[in-house]
């Protein structure tokens, strides 16, 4: 996992797979993210397919560049340490402008990822 590791720790962005929740099919999609190891922090709206595909079937994958791992979807209870911690790395790594307030706008969602294996 050093690979995809350090990938993580540099990449501006990931390309996240999921498992379509209609058609089965490989569902890919480029997001912004957090890592904070072994965990990934996203955000989305909650109509967001990719949001959807993981709500049915929690399993997806991660790419960045040529390097790949399997993930899991976790549960996030919206306690405050966990929120703090989130938009703390979003804040360090996108700026304070773009983290604002955006978790609390109607239907945003914060998801984290757990990475499973390389």
């Amino acid at each position: 996992m050093e690979g995809i590791d350090a990938a993580l720790r540099s990449a501006e962005e990931l390309t996240l797979e999921t498992r379509g929740r209609r058609t089965g099919r490989p569902h890919r999609v480029t997001v912004w993210f957090a890592y904070d190891p072994p965990v990934l922090w996203l955000r989305t709206d909650r109509e967001r397919d990719w949001f959807l595909n993981l709500e049915r079937d929690p399993h997806c994958r991660i790419q960045v560049g040529v390097l790949s791992a399997d993930a899991m979807r976790t549960a996030v209870f919206d306690d405050p340490p966990s929120l703090r911690r989130a938009v703390e790395l979003w804040r360090a790594k996108y700026g304070a402008e773009w983290v604002a307030d955006w978790y609390f706008e109607h239907g945003r969602a914060v998801v984290q990822l757990r990475l499973t294996s390389p």
